[in-house]
């Protein structure tokens, strides 16, 4: 570093020091700054970071503990030293990072983007900076919210350190007063308004940057009262404020100190001033009311306006999200409605009388359908995890059966490669636990597909086991192995990011979207649980899985009273609007004999129970007219309208629509069970069965 630029750096930190910022207790300004950070740009880690001359100190911090690091491994001192945006898309791909302890260490940062904070007199002193554990291209938007607020954060920081200055001023010229020594050239010299008020708050002296922000003269505001009719001032959320509510009454009346309180002030021209103003008492005699108070306030109006375009712009995105969410769910709705009818109509067609021929050419229609299906849920699952949507069902369940339903399939598909396939389970007999059993299931099939994927020989094994003797925080360990094509150095720093599958040639050769490991780890790390994965011991991979888990009481055993199977001499309401739908439903309860009367909406099907008697309702969720929801609901209160006479008919809900929330809708309205498109033999009888037994 030459001598000029050790000066400039001298006089940076000797400017940040000014401020007087460092080392100072957490404000909850600047927490703002950091959710606004992590919401416009949504990155797991944001900081306001200052850089002094030999480390990196956090104003404020998400997504990280420590309070400080070490300035040669700080991403904000490249953005402060350079005093512009700093972007970097893959720190592991630029030379200034790729060897950072943050970078190769358990943080994994992998992508940074930091504004820097540069002050009035253009010096920058830190950056707000947001930091992603994945490679990332930061957009034009996020790049704009982020330079937006750091220069809200550098007016911020000046405003503090002026409010800080104009109170030790203001305390330093009543002492000179009290003293007599002549203050008034001070006074009237500070950019801070000052005003100083008795009992009854009437102005009794103030500097000329006082009525200067007020938009008065001297003489009109000499003399002035905060009781007075024309003292138009509102809150912060611009409601008129009363006077026993303004700084300098609440000081008077409490003995306290009023600091940062935000007013505005209506100007003689109408124009609305928005000011940071603090009050302190004075006191004549120890252990009684103050006597005077003395306010200092500064401009924030800028400040504020800069605050609108931020929530604004917070609002815009919010509405963005819910755009988004609308079209994942429409397009779930839209993709899953034909490939219903492919898989549901190809299972129905591989169960009747095919030449070899024939049987394989269905054979892979079913599997092509059902590939599609799985990347399709994939990529839903993907949207719901960045948007934050996917939310957690804590449920008992055993772990044998769990294991059991999770790797009978893959068994055979193993057999049928000719692999070994090996399953353990530690964990006392007839085990129960609480936790998302649903989401346990899909990260075991996520890996266990995978295995066999990319295994030609050898064997696959699972090991299950739960760790811990506290029943109410135990963990669950689920490993994996297989002796497949195994794992790199760098495919293993890599593998868990979305559409990475290792190199070029195994996506070539296996397929598939590269987004399986990713959802498995994100769904690990939203039950408190974490997913590695290393090389095996001779060839081959390993992942290990740990999740917490708590122990459950004992399953009861069922009763089999109340239990109900499909009748062939039953009586079924079709409504469905989607001919093809119509259709599969239609064969697929063929070989049952049931009767089929449809119905292509909700209204048609209220005209039809009117004039007949039903023994189940197969409803679908989405439909022109009038929905599954509406016309569930209106059965419902025909039905309780009714009296006695016969109980509710059973409605099983079918839909594309596979969230959570869809399900619960389905059975608010009064839904007895719900089917998931593309609809199997199985899942039709399943859904069905369970809605004949729950209206028993």
């Amino acid at each position: 570093m030459d001598m000029s630029a050790t000066a400039r750096e001298i006089a940076r930190v000797r400017a940040l020091l000014d401020l007087g910022i460092l080392d100072t207790p957490p404000e909850p300004e600047f927490d703002d700054i950091v959710y606004a950070a992590q919401e416009a740009c949504q990155a797991p880690i944001v900081v306001v970071s200052l850089i002094d001359d030999h480390r990196q100190w956090f104003k404020a911090r998400l997504g990280i503990e420590v309070c400080e690091t070490e300035r040669d491994v700080s991403f904000c001192a490249h953005a402060v030293a350079q005093a512009s945006t700093l972007l970097v898309p893959d720190v592991t791909l630029d030379a200034r990072f790729k060897h950072n302890r943050f970078v190769t260490g358990p943080e994994q940062v992998r992508s940074y983007a930091g504004a820097p904070i540069i002050t009035e007199q253009g010096v920058a002193i830190g950056a707000v900076g947001v930091i992603d554990q994945r490679p990332r291209d930061w957009t034009a938007k996020e790049v704009q919210a982020l330079e937006r607020l750091a220069r809200i954060t550098a007016r911020l920081i000046e405003m503090r350190a002026r409010c800080e200055l104009a109170d030790v001023q203001a305390q330093q010229l009543l002492d000179l007063a009290a003293e007599g020594v002549q203050f008034r050239t001070i006074f009237a010299a500070m950019r801070e308004g000052v005003v100083l008020q008795d009992r009854t708050s009437t102005i009794l002296r103030h500097n000329p940057a006082a009525a200067t922000l007020l938009g008065l003269t001297h003489d009109q505001l000499l003399g002035k009262s905060s009781i007075d009719n024309d003292w138009r001032i509102v809150d912060a959320s611009g409601a008129p404020l009363p006077v026993e509510a303004q700084p300098s009454m609440v000081c008077l009346a409490t003995g306290e100190p009023v600091l940062n309180f935000v007013l505005g002030v209506h100007l003689p021209d109408n124009t609305l001033r928005w000011l940071s103003v603090n009050s302190l008492p004075i006191f004549d005699k120890v252990d009684e009311p103050p006597t005077l108070t003395v306010t200092s306030f500064i401009d924030v109006t800028e400040l504020r306006a800069r605050e609108t375009e931020l929530r604004e712009a917070l609002e815009l995105a919010e509405r963005a999200s819910q755009v988004k969410s609308q079209f994942v769910a429409n397009v779930s709705h839209e993709i899953r409605t034909p490939l219903n009818g492919v898989i549901a109509l190809a299972s129905a067609l591989r169960q009747s009388e095919l030449n070899d021929r024939q049987r394989e050419m269905v054979e892979i229609i079913v599997e092509s359908g059902t590939t599609l299906e799985s990347i399709l849920s994939a990529l839903l699952d993907l949207a719901k995890i960045e948007a934050e949507r996917m939310e957690l069902e804590i449920v008992p369940f055993g772990i044998e059966d769990l294991v059991r339903s999770s790797t009978d399939l893959f068994k055979i598909k193993a057999d049928n490669k000719g692999l070994g396939f090996d399953v353990t389970v530690s964990a006392p007999p007839g085990a129960r636990y609480c936790g998302d059993a649903q989401k346990i299931r899909q990260i075991l099939w996520n890996l266990l597909a995978n295995a066999i994927k990319f295994t030609d020989a050898g064997a696959i094994g699972v090991s299950v086991e739960v760790e811990g003797s506290d029943a109410a925080a135990q963990t669950l360990l689920i490993e994996v192995r297989d002796t497949g094509v195994g794992l790199s150095p760098d495919m293993e720093r890599v593998l868990f990011e979305p559409f990475i599958q290792g190199d070029a040639s195994v996506t070539r050769r296996f397929g598939g979207t590269g987004l399986g490991l990713t959802i498995c780890r994100a769904l690990a790390r939203m039950m408190g649980g974490d997913i590695e994965a290393v090389a095996g011991a001779e060839r081959g991979s390993v992942f290990r899985v740990r999740l917490p888990v708590a122990a459950a009481e004992p399953e009861v055993s069922p009763s089999s009273e109340g239990e109900a199977d499909l009748a062939a001499a039953m009586k079924i309401l079709l409504v469905e609007d989607n001919p093809n739908n119509r259709r599969v439903v239609e064969l697929l309860l063929e070989p049952t004999g049931a009767e089929l009367v449809m119905a292509e909406n909700g209204a048609e099907a209220l005209t039809l129970l009117a004039a007949q008697g039903f023994d189940l309702i197969l409803m679908d969720m989405q439909m022109p007219v009038m929905d599954g929801l509406t016309a569930t609901r209106e059965i419902r209160r025909l039905e309780a309208g009714a009296g006695e006479g016969g109980g509710p008919t059973p409605i099983v809900m079918m839909t594309a629509n596979a969230s959570r929330e869809h399900r619960e809708a389905a059975f608010a309205a009064g839904a007895d069970g719900f089917i998931t498109k593309p609809v199997t033999p199985a899942t039709l009888y399943a859904g069905i069965n369970t809605a004949l037994t729950v209206a028993a």
